[in-house]
């Protein structure tokens, strides 16, 4: 069972083995070597958070480095991309650019790049199949536009670049779905307590709707709140999302309105490669227990003083 995660520092030795290993086949052991030198420990220090890892349970089987441009906010970059030769042809490579893709969406890139020697005709072959189109170079080799000099002397290579579409715009009619605003508070604990019919806004403070808005969901009909989830990307646990707060008044439940925000929620956080959503809930709130098997959740037996003295929790985890 193949499992994709953000990559970390701590990979990059066994990137570098994969990559001398892998390419063996196809280079001399000094061939490969000076490949592997194009991944520096920089790109798994500073870009970790936007490169990929595919692993099972014998460890890295796949990967692709990449980061989110500094200098042009509207561009990605593929950086290097390996897979094991025991899954090629298997649909890995397009499993690990797709992801990257979703997440430069979902960061508000527009263009992926990425380039290539002029003579790798299996990567000039698999990025047009990807979409990608070939940047028009100053030379051409056996039909294919090149840049000369890319590089440096003699360092000839393809540029590819490929247009992404806005983050699908999913939506329940006849709600209209956002990301919230840190000025959403106030609308926001002025219904809770309604909507629960007991004091429930003590749970809901200003500092998760001022710092975790960007990964937090607002539904509206007519103007008017309809719903909204709370969530956040844990800085702790790389892999975990975590929802915090859900509502949806009274009369818009049962219109799949919940689910609906719940799962723009899960494609947020697959967008930024976490693998597990958790949550929440009092032991005695069977509603919620209930909602959350059924959007696929499994959850713990009460967990005594879980938030203090007194205050059980029932803890829910589901894969992404």
């Amino acid at each position: 069972m193949y499992h994709v995660r953000r990559a970390r520092t701590a990979d990059h030795s066994t990137l570098v083995e994969c990559v001398q290993k892998w390419w063996g086949d196809s280079r001399t052991p000094e061939q490969a070597r000076e490949l592997s030198l194009l991944l520096p420990r920089l790109f798994l220090q500073h870009f970790a958070g936007t490169s990929l890892i595919l692993e099972d349970e014998t460890g890295i089987r796949a990967f692709l480095v990449g980061f989110h441009s500094a200098d042009d906010g509207h561009r990605a970059y593929v950086h290097f991309v390996g897979v094991d030769p025991q899954l090629r042809q298997q649909g890995i490579a397009r499993r690990l650019y797709t992801r990257f893709f979703e997440r430069a969406a979902a960061a508000g890139r527009t263009e992926v790049s990425a380039i290539t020697s002029p003579h790798n005709t299996g990567s000039i072959a698999f990025h047009k199949a990807m979409g990608f189109e070939l940047d028009p170079g100053d030379h051409e080799v056996d039909g294919v536009p090149v840049h000369r000099d890319y590089d440096g002397p003699e360092q000839h290579r393809v540029v590819f670049r490929k247009k992404l579409g806005a983050p699908a715009a999913a939506t329940l009619e006849p709600f209209t779905t956002r990301a919230a605003k840190p000025e959403d508070f106030d609308a926001l604990v002025g219904v809770v307590d309604d909507w629960w019919g007991r004091p429930a806004s003590r749970d809901l403070t200003r500092v998760f709707v001022t710092h975790f808005f960007e990964t937090s969901l607002i539904a509206e009909r007519d103007g008017e709140l309809a719903g909204f989830v709370i969530g956040f990307l844990s800085p702790s646990k790389p892999e975990e999302a975590y929802i915090h707060f859900t509502g949806v008044a009274p009369a818009w439940r049962r219109t799949g309105l919940g689910r609906h925000l719940y799962e723009r929620f899960f494609e947020r956080a697959r967008a930024d490669g976490r693998t597990l959503v958790k949550a929440i809930t009092s032991p005695q709130n069977a509603r919620s227990i209930a909602f959350h098997n059924a959007m696929g959740f499994t959850n713990s037996a009460p967990i005594a003083d879980y938030d203090g003295p007194e205050l059980d929790r029932v803890t829910f985890t589901r894969p992404l």
